[in-house]
């Protein structure tokens, strides 16, 4: 693995002084050799980040109003019945929805070319709810609604319009048009959004399937088992059984990439988009990440029933936390171009294929990269790299990435900052605290030859800001990720549950010897057999906070996020859902994108993810990232060691202040607090 990541360099040594010079390698270098690129790296685009769907969703939709020619989206879900924009405090809608906004694009001319993740046993099982309309609530009181001619007529205002007009023949005592439904349906001024949205929905795909949308083209796509089986075989540690049928045959496409305009006007006008945000109603919010928001999706009655105390009586739904990026004008356009087309021909479909991809080693003029994106860089430019997880290519760079990340971060001596919704890649986790102390060795022999103390050490911060996991199974692979970083503490459940079974273990007593039983009388233990989760547990070296510094020159501080509000009686707390899959090293690296932390996005699940050196952007996000979690108490300044070991001795106190405020029922400061999970399992599930 290591000799596939580093490049090959010779290093020349001054003979007098005995100092070299060389340059850190951040991106994977290996994959943009001349004449063999599979994954270029390019330097002349210009980027901007989005923090919540606020922010990137309604950016999407200013670029969508304005596109002239083409509009191309890879997702793992997609809700026509989405407002990106919410300036309304109203019922649905509350803005332009994401179906009207490409049916808008399409009458214009414009092509737009939708492709969407949709497996039938996933759905069938309530597994995958990705897809309003078509995976559920396919169950709505108007079935004709996408059909011609209807289908030209298709809108949210004219779902909504219908439905009401109806509804307010039969109050002024007229005969009531929708009497056969009110059977079926509780049809009244409080219901009627959600069954006007759930119609919406169901008749733009309808539409959508039957080709009556114009210029939109919709196709979907399923995971490949047998890549995905490929791919899995490759994993230092492979899952078990359970776990890996799951991972090979419920494979998704978790992609989430969106361009604009590739070819329009010689792509002078091209954008793109990278991100973990899904087109999904659900996962829109606002960086205020208020405890109720009438813009956020209003709680089921089903989910309402079976919520936990801490959500009761909340009408809307969690605060939500991702990111976006924006890339303009940049030779990365091109990799997000062929993710797409090479994705968009492997998708079953009636319709012929859509061209082909740019080939990055021929000339640019004879690869049909449009002229605009071969500029040369310009002040503010960023330097990128496109990576992806993709099973049916064979592509596992963003591992790869990952891992050249944790290398580097071994040799870093300010900070990494993940936050992510998952944290459960052990092999990650692993392979930084082995960099690290490998790295810590060489500079303590370094010390000791020049004298030098121990306090002189540098440290690596470790912010790690994750929610608890989403699921019980979950909860060992999180364990043991952090267990090497000497965290496991945080998963309180699963410590209590692992140091039971060992303590059952111990006190089992042996049995007495039998000379006939072919002991040759030595006594024999009792037989049993520690859950598989707590042996695997037990193998794991697990660093306390002093040795973790002493030996590797590491500080871990692990967090989740709640957002605080009162009821007019109490202040109440709330989770805030971590959606993010973003990485920052030293002010200098950055990555994010739809890759999370676990081996399913490692090599089961198609991913993409943005890589980038730009140390003024991730400064900037950094700082602004900081300020936001904290209230304002801190954002880390310049980045200088001093600025971030204070950042991170306020980080600390700020969660530890915010764990007793929320005990006493007072009102938090930002939304930090200490990780805590008090569940545990025996089953392993990623």
């Amino acid at each position: 693995m290591d000799n596939a990541i580093n490049r090959v360099e010779t290093t020349y040594v001054d003979a007098t002084t005995g100092s070299a010079r060389c340059t850190v390698q951040w991106l994977l270098e290996n994959r943009n050799l001349k004449g063999k690129t599979t994954h270029p790296i390019t330097h002349n685009n210009k980027l901007t980040m989005f923090i919540c769907g606020e922010e990137g969703f309604r950016d999407i939709a200013n670029e969508i109003r304005n596109a002239q020619c083409s509009i191309d989206i890879c997702c793992w879900g997609f809700d026509p019945g989405m407002e990106l924009e919410r300036k309304r405090n109203e019922t649905w809608p509350r803005g332009d929805t994401y179906g009207d906004l490409l049916i808008a694009a399409g009458r214009r001319g414009v092509r737009v070319r939708l492709l969407v993740w949709f497996d039938w046993r996933a759905a069938k099982a309530g597994m995958a709810r990705n897809m309003p309309g078509m995976t559920h609530d396919r169950h709505v009181w108007r079935q004709d609604g996408g059909l011609k001619p209807n289908a030209a007529k298709l809108s949210a205002a004219n779902s909504s319009s219908i439905l009401r007009s109806l509804h307010a023949q039969a109050k002024e005592g007229k005969s009531d048009p929708l009497k056969n439904q009110r059977a079926l349906f509780d049809i009244n001024e409080e219901t009627i959004p959600l069954l006007a949205r759930a119609e919406y929905c169901f008749s733009w795909y309808q539409a959508a399937r039957g080709d009556s949308l114009g210029n939109i083209e919709l196709r979907l796509h399923t995971g490949d088992p047998d890549s995905i089986e490929e791919q899995l075989a490759t994993e230092a540690t492979r899952p078990a059984i359970a776990e890996n049928a799951c991972m090979e045959y419920f494979g998704t496409h978790h992609q989430k990439p969106l361009l604009i305009d590739f070819n329009h006007a010689d792509g002078a006008k091209a954008v793109g988009y990278v991100m973990g945000l899904n087109s999904v109603s659900e996962y829109w919010d606002t960086i205020s990440h208020r405890l109720e928001n009438p813009r956020r999706e209003e709680v089921s009655p089903a989910d309402a029933a079976k919520a936990s105390e801490s959500e009761r009586g909340f009408r809307t739904l969690k605060p939500f936390r991702d990111y976006a990026c924006r890339i303009d004008r940049g030779g990365a356009l091109v990799s997000l171009y062929n993710n797409f087309i090479c994705a968009w021909n492997r998708a079953k479909s009636k319709a012929h294929g859509a061209g082909s991809a740019v080939d990055f080693n021929a000339a640019p003029e004879n690869a049909g990269v449009p002229s605009a994106l071969l500029h040369k860089p310009c002040p503010g430019d960023s330097t990128v790299q496109i990576v992806r997880t993709q099973p049916a290519e064979s592509d596992m760079s963003i591992r790869e990435l990952y891992f050249k990340a944790a290398d580097n971060a071994s040799l870093a001596f300010r900070y990494l900052y993940v936050e992510n919704q998952y944290f459960q890649y052990e092999e990650w986790t692993k392979r930084l605290v082995e960099k690290r102390r490998h790295v810590m060795k060489l500079w303590n022999k370094a010390r000791t030859a020049a004298g030098k103390p121990l306090a002189q050490m540098p440290v690596l911060h470790v912010f790690v800001v994750i929610p608890v996991p989403e699921r019980a199974e979950m909860i060992p692979r999180t364990y043991d990720a952090l267990a090497h970083l000497g965290e496991q503490r945080a998963m309180k459940g699963q410590q209590v549950l692992i140091d039971n079974e060992n303590r059952r273990v111990a006190a089992i007593k042996p049995e007495p010897a039998h000379p006939l039983d072919g002991t040759f009388g030595r006594p024999q233990p009792h037989h049993y057999v520690l859950p598989e989760v707590v042996a695997h547990a037990n193998g794991i070296d697990k660093p306390d906070p002093k040795r973790l510094e002493r030996e590797f020159g590491i500080k871990v501080c692990t967090a989740m996020l709640n957002a605080c509000g009162s009821d007019g009686k109490q202040w109440r707390y709330r989770e805030i859902y971590i959606h993010s899959k973003l990485l920052l090293v030293d002010d200098v690296f950055c990555t994010l994108g739809s890759a999370n932390l676990n081996q399913r996005s490692m090599t089961a699940d198609s991913e993409l993810n943005l890589a980038t050196i730009d140390p003024k952007l991730t400064t900037d996000l950094r700082r602004r990232i900081w300020s936001q979690l904290s209230g304002g108490m801190f954002d880390g300044g310049d980045g200088s060691q001093p600025e971030i070991e204070k950042a991170f001795r306020d980080c600390r106190e700020l969660m530890r202040e915010n764990e007793l405020k929320k005990k006493n029922g007072r009102k938090l400061t930002g939304f930090l607090l200490p990780l805590a999970d008090e569940r545990s399992s025996t089953i392993r599930l990623g």
